[in-house]
């Protein structure tokens, strides 16, 4: 059926992946009639779009507003619905009063499991959440057509995650052929989550993995979603995605359930700029669902991006060989708080090489002196490595409706960029510029800090510029501003990259 799905979406012309005509035959499946006007809600496209849609699973046999007894046979057996909850799903997927309601009677179920789980090891950022936010995290995938007839990875998963999927997975369609792994570093977390799905018969594989060490070729491109609660570094988030990447199947709307630390504006910033330069699309971003079990270092709680791919993913960090930088917030920021017992005064200090890594540690063993269990925080560090500081800085100059004649000019060009080096008081060492038929300039200014280049298109009235440095103290902006202003850029834009950090 995938095949025939893949055709239509071919033969429409359909931007949208077939995914999208999964979730408008569930739709049909379940709703037993949709019009046109509610099924162009449900699957976010355009009325004459599903129009046309419906046209084409009626060539098929399926149906068109509702569908025929071949249409109920062949979405039954692709998404294997032998047995499905149908008045469930609906509900789940229409009703959120229900959905908050199910919830809070179907956690305590699950909370017997999850008081079992490992205590959390904040050496790798580990942090757990509720019961209540598994859930929600869980019926994401149901909600973007990722729970049924699908391959799930949970990419790291001392939350769990894996288990509230395959609960809500028996709820719901308990025949169904979606397969879960869970690749994780802790083999404490694999072992338990290994016992639980033998014991209830739960679709779930274990497996170790560093996610530091490439992805091993078993599970390249062969999951349709990831979920992932990486570590609260930027480098450590960049790195799960990367793998994410890796993992998923390469066609596009594959989607990544990503939580995150809530930070402040810039690094968030930095985050989301990565998220474009990989290829994701942010679909949305939930405040509500992600709560934790005493993380102090979140706030109790974060953020949950679910992201969606696109024809253009690139990881950032390639999956050849081993990622040899920290990731972990602990290697990254070594951070150490000295508390006071509140009883008799006597002072610990907390973190990392000392006797107690983290406050609860503290409370749960209590003062060495008097066994108080009450602390009084008097002083915290912060001491950060030298990746956090970038090695070089490198603006990226986009200028467009500039002067054609200039453009084609390469002595005045070459001019231009040596006056730009001199600005930003940079030791110019060597230059070279080429004129190119039958029209084009290249050029660079290789300086003692780095080196400027060039290269224009006459034709389109635009030049590509690399101002490059590895020295903070050079007015790049100078030199930026002095370019601009001689090649007479009717648009400029520039993006501003630290490298090396």
């Amino acid at each position: 059926m995938q095949k025939q799905l893949q055709k239509i979406t071919t033969d429409m012309q359909l931007e949208e992946h077939f995914l999208t005509l999964e979730k408008a035959l569930l739709a049909l499946y379940f709703h037993k009639n949709c019009t046109t006007k509610s099924l162009a809600y449900i699957t976010n496209l355009p009325v004459p779009i599903v129009s046309a849609m419906k046209k084409e699973f009626a060539k098929q046999g399926w149906g068109k507003h509702s569908l025929t007894k071949k249409g109920q046979l062949a979405i039954s057996q692709y998404f294997q619905l032998s047995g499905a909850d149908a008045k469930l799903y609906l509900q789940l997927t229409t009703n959120d009063a229900f959905r908050t309601e199910w919830i809070k009677q179907n956690k305590s179920e699950l909370n017997i499991i999850y008081e079992t789980r490992p205590t959390a090891d904040v050496a790798i950022d580990q942090a757990k959440c509720t019961v209540e936010t598994a859930l929600k995290r869980a019926l994401l995938a149901l909600d973007y057509t990722m729970l049924l007839n699908k391959r799930i990875l949970c990419l790291g998963d001392d939350d769990f995650i894996s288990i509230a999927l395959a609960f809500i997975l028996k709820k719901i369609a308990p025949h169904s052929t979606t397969q879960i792994v869970v690749l994780d570093i802790d083999r404490r977390i694999l072992c338990m989550i290994s016992e639980i799905a033998q014991k209830y018969e739960l679709p779930i594989k274990t497996d170790y993995y560093n996610v530091q060490e490439p992805l091993p070729k078993t599970y390249a491109h062969h999951f349709d979603c990831v979920y992932t609660d990486t570590p609260y570094t930027l480098i450590g988030a960049q790195l799960f995605l990367s793998r994410a990447i890796n993992a998923l199947k390469p066609e596009a709307m594959r989607h990544v359930f990503f939580s995150y630390s809530k930070r402040s504006y810039q690094k968030q910033w930095q985050l989301q700029q990565s998220l474009h330069a990989m290829g994701f699309v942010i679909d949305s971003i939930k405040y509500d669902i992600n709560t934790y079990e005493g993380a102090q270092i979140l706030g109790a709680t974060s953020s949950l991006f679910v992201l969606q791919t696109t024809d253009q993913m690139t990881p950032y960090i390639p999956n050849q060989r081993k990622f040899m930088r920290p990731i972990y917030t602990g290697e990254i920021e070594r951070k150490s708080v000295v508390y006071q017992c509140i009883n008799c005064q006597h002072s610990l200090t907390v973190g990392a090489h000392h006797q107690y890594t983290t406050i609860v540690q503290l409370q749960s063993s209590g003062c060495p002196i008097c066994k108080n269990k009450k602390f009084l925080q008097i002083k915290r560090t912060v001491q950060k490595t030298q990746f956090q500081h970038a090695l070089g800085h490198h603006i990226l100059l986009e200028l467009h409706d500039c002067d054609v004649a200039l453009l084609k000019d390469v002595q005045r060009i070459k001019t231009i960029m040596s006056q730009a080096a001199h600005k930003a008081k940079a030791t110019i060492v060597n230059e070279h510029f080429h004129h190119f038929s039958p029209h084009g300039v290249s050029g660079v200014v290789i300086i003692q800090e780095s080196h400027l280049t060039i290269h224009t298109w006459p034709e389109y009235g635009y030049a590509a510029i690399d101002v490059f440095t590895c020295s903070s103290k050079l007015d790049l902006q100078e030199a930026v501003k002095h370019i601009t202003e001689q090649f007479n850029a009717g648009n400029a834009t520039q993006h501003y990259v630290h490298r090396g950090k």
